[in-house]
């Protein structure tokens, strides 16, 4: 018998348990949660003024999982046998660890971090040693670049790589489950920047516009052209889209509002819309600015997002967010009550404001004071977050 079948049988199990349909009647029943990345992101079923608590999750990073695993972060990214035994056991201990709201799903993302955008455009993508998979610093556009206007993505060396890894996940996973291949997810500033550099791009902005519209548009024309192949490569519809913008917050709102918006809103047309709109950057002044968005499922408030009330002060409209709550800061190095009270503050910040639909959730979790530990803290902070729901009068 393979190491795979019984992973792939305890997930199966696992799924149809009570705990998980439970977890499942929480959500909305749409096809997005888990996309480009590895991570749940939901959109709730109910509101809350029905009086019911809200969902809340919990996500750590892979860094985690060596210690408590023996994940080795290099075969994770290159061997798709060892990728399929790993992403099962870290689902499953995921499931197991934490009393929290992020069911489990036959849903096997092949996902290769922030590399893949800027990889398919010709980037060096290197995979250390411990590390998720990195790119190369020294940038491949410069003032002189022709950049292309058509894209050939049956013949894209990155891709070459992809596709066999992703056939063998397929393979082994057999089609009880959804093997889900690389989506492009990056928005085009972050694709603008790894391929231009940080440096380059962001003086761009300021003293060679043309160059760095220039750049935009291809990259949007790029984004828009892998959509469309990979639609055809699947046989599968277009979907609607992903925008993680995580160095957003080094440029201003009016930058954003200049240079940005535009291509991402000519993006969300051509997806029919964002499924997730994301960022670990304190975007609080962008906020409004970032909602002339037209049609975004779920706004991610991110970890550096501390006055969560200013942020949803920013809202223009309705909208499903999700609350992300600093796992370093007010999960490892905080009290119980200074937890507690933290998630409460957020609670009163949406009754105030009026949001109906919204998930608390702690992110970003890497390893401070020993893995066994951090996972502890964590698993208990699900519970704090839900008595903070309690004392203020959800669920």
């Amino acid at each position: 018998m393979s190491v795979f079948a019984p992973l792939l049988d305890e997930v199966n199990s696992l799924c149809g348990s009570a705990e998980n349909r439970r977890r499942l009647a929480l959500w909305e029943a749409r096809p997005f949660p888990i996309r480009g990345e590895t991570q749940w992101h939901g959109v709730p079923s109910y509101t809350a003024d029905s009086g019911r608590a809200m969902p809340v999750t919990a996500e750590c990073l892979d860094k985690i999982w060596e210690a408590v695993l023996g994940l080795d972060l290099r075969k994770y990214f290159t061997d798709p046998d060892y990728f399929l035994e790993y992403h099962l056991k870290i689902r499953l201990a995921k499931f197991k660890t934490f009393p929290d709201d992020t069911p489990l799903t036959r849903d096997l993302p092949v996902c290769f971090g922030v590399t893949h955008e800027a990889g398919m455009l010709g980037q060096k993508v290197m995979f250390t040693h411990g590390e998720e998979p990195t790119f190369a610093k020294e940038p491949i556009v410069d003032e002189h670049t022709d950049l292309p206007k058509t894209f050939d993505f049956d013949r894209n060396a990155y891709l070459n790589m992809v596709i066999p890894f992703y056939r063998r996940v397929k393979q082994l996973a057999g089609n009880e489950f959804n093997v889900i291949f690389p989506v492009w997810y990056r928005g085009p500033q972050g694709v603008a920047l790894y391929i231009r550099g940080f440096e380059n791009f962001s003086l761009d902005l300021y003293l060679n516009e043309a160059l760095a519209h220039r750049i935009l548009r291809y990259v949007t024309d790029a984004a828009k052209a892998y959509a469309s192949w990979r639609s055809r490569f699947l046989d599968e519809p277009i979907a609607k889209g992903d925008l993680f913008n995580d160095d957003l917050a080094i440029m201003s709102p009016e930058t954003y509002s200049k240079f940005f918006l535009p291509y991402e809103q000519e993006l969300s047309d051509f997806y029919g819309g964002i499924a997730y709109w994301h960022s670990c950057g304190d975007v609080t002044p962008h906020v409004p600015a970032i909602h002339r968005l037209s049609d975004i499922d779920l706004f991610d408030f991110g970890v550096t997002m501390e006055d969560k009330a200013e942020g949803i002060a920013g809202l223009q409209r309705a909208q499903a967010i999700e609350l992300r709550v600093f796992a370093k800061n007010h999960v490892q190095e905080a009290g119980e009550a200074e937890a507690r009270e933290y998630v409460a503050g957020i609670l009163r910040a949406c009754r105030r404001a009026g949001v109906q639909k919204y998930i608390i959730r702690s992110s970003g979790m890497s390893v401070l004071l020993g893995a066994a530990a951090d996972l502890k803290k964590l698993a208990r902070w699900v519970e704090l977050a839900r008595e903070a729901q309690a004392g203020e009068g959800g669920g």
